[in-house]
């Protein structure tokens, strides 16, 4: 192994393996071991230094940088204000005032509907003359008038109709005993109240003769055979009902 170890004048020399720089073939072989030995151990120590240098320097940069704490500036928000425009108020709608003469409308009123029964009796009751028989009492003789008809609701209210021929439901036959002795004379005016069956319910005496034989006479017998179709209202519902006449009653003359 070749080793340049020392110079002589400006040029180098290259050692031999048992020689020593500047005493080329005078030393002995112990001296040029050892000074081969202190050199490699020289750049041995040398190269060992400059390593630990450079792994404290590598350990104080890595703690450095890793307890550095990295700031990050705080950004504030930027707040943009917008102005809204008012809301336009809007226009009144002008009124329309229609010109010329305003329509008008007349209402008219229509008649109160006619409450009369047209079966009422318009007159007394003529009796016959005693012992002529079962002719009735002139009741045939009397123009019943026909019912009015009137517009109004879906069923027309219907009065209580007499069925049959109502001269005979009073005779002369009927004529009290006690009358005929007295001859007493008259006319009796009456009412019948009449019953959904179409039955005489009641009769009252609106006009009496003067006698009470003939009055009582009158409704007894007009009750016993008195007999109607009753009356209905505008729903058609059979409602109550009344019918009025008179009966005459007058002795024979010779």
């Amino acid at each position: 192994m070749m080793l340049s170890c020392y110079t002589k004048g400006s040029r180098p020399v290259r050692l031999g393996p048992l020689q020593m720089a500047g005493r080329p073939g005078r030393q002995e072989d112990g001296e040029v071991l050892m000074t081969y030995v202190d050199t490699i151990n020289s750049n041995r120590r040398l190269g060992t230094l400059a390593m630990v240098g450079a792994i404290h320097v590598a350990a104080g940069y890595a703690l450095v940088t890793g307890l550095a704490a990295t700031i990050i500036p705080k950004i504030e928000p930027e707040i943009k204000t917008i102005f809204l425009p008012e809301p336009a108020t809007p226009k009144p709608t002008p009124t329309v005032t229609p010109h010329g003469r305003p329509d008008t409308t007349t209402l008219v009123t229509p008649p109160p509907p006619d409450t009369r029964n047209p079966f009422d009796q318009p007159g007394p009751i003529e009796l016959p003359p005693i012992g002529t028989g079962d002719r009735g009492l002139g009741i045939d003789e009397v123009t019943f008038p026909g019912p009015t008809p009137s517009p109004g609701p879906t069923f027309a209210t219907k009065p209580a109709r007499p069925k049959g021929n109502p001269g005979l439901w009073v005779t002369t036959n009927d004529y009290p005993q006690s009358a005929i002795r007295s001859e007493a004379e008259g006319v009796v005016k009456f009412r019948l109240s009449v019953g959904t069956n179409g039955k005489v319910i009641g009769c009252e005496v609106t006009g009496s003769s003067g006698t009470e034989a003939l009055d009582q006479a009158a409704c007894d017998k007009l009750m016993l055979r008195g007999k109607f179709e009753p009356a209905s209202d505008s729903t058609g519902a059979l409602v109550a009902g009344s019918y009025t006449g008179a009966v005459r009653w007058q002795l024979p003359r010779d």
